[in-house]
């Protein structure tokens, strides 16, 4: 009966980044929204006519858009290839639609790494757009450093509650190195 009544809709293929992930609930939330490009970024204000400059505050070259404000954005390299290289991952930062695909490939179970992978995603979305809101509204601005580490602090904390998590925590017990 239920079945019947929930009807048939396709599975989105980042639910698995959102249902089942262990990071703080303001993470998640930004990341639902990045995922469903409803974040307030400058070119959607610019098309609305709320601001006139849709350039990037991070890097000051290119529009910012949901894509290149997580994910191209020279500033935002940073943050993800130091937080990639934390987790052990040796591979490029990739788009959205790429890192999408590669969480669904690689971070399907309910493994240490896994878990702490899906958190690490959706705290570095979370502080990417705590920094950029920081430098619109506070007129103040850290540096890629400063934001790994408050995030290997969150994650820490966050995944020391969780029993199995705590091993590979340990294993991953410094802070990264920002290029």
């Amino acid at each position: 009966m239920y079945l019947k009544q929930r009807g048939h809709f396709s599975k989105v293929s980042w639910r698995r980044l959102i249902c089942n992930n262990n990071g703080l609930p303001k993470w998640i939330f930004i990341m639902f929204l990045a995922a469903h490009r409803r974040l307030q970024t400058r070119d959607r204000l610019r098309r609305w006519g709320c601001v006139e400059d849709d350039t990037c505050l991070l890097c000051n070259t290119e529009v910012q858009t949901t894509d290149h404000l997580f994910f191209t954005c020279s500033f935002c390299a940073q943050i993800w290839t130091a937080m990639l290289e934390w987790m052990r991952i040796y591979r490029q930062v990739m788009t959205w639609e790429h890192e999408l695909k590669w969480v669904e490939q690689r971070c399907r179970g309910r493994s240490a790494n896994a878990e702490i992978y899906k958190m690490m995603l959706a705290g570095s979305i979370y502080y990417i757009w705590q920094e950029r809101n920081a430098r619109v509204f506070q007129a103040t601005q850290r540096n890629a450093e400063i934001i790994t580490r408050l995030l290997v602090q969150d994650l820490h904390c966050r995944g020391n509650v969780k029993q199995r998590l705590k091993g590979r925590l340990l294993e991953l017990n410094y802070y990264p190195n920002v290029h």
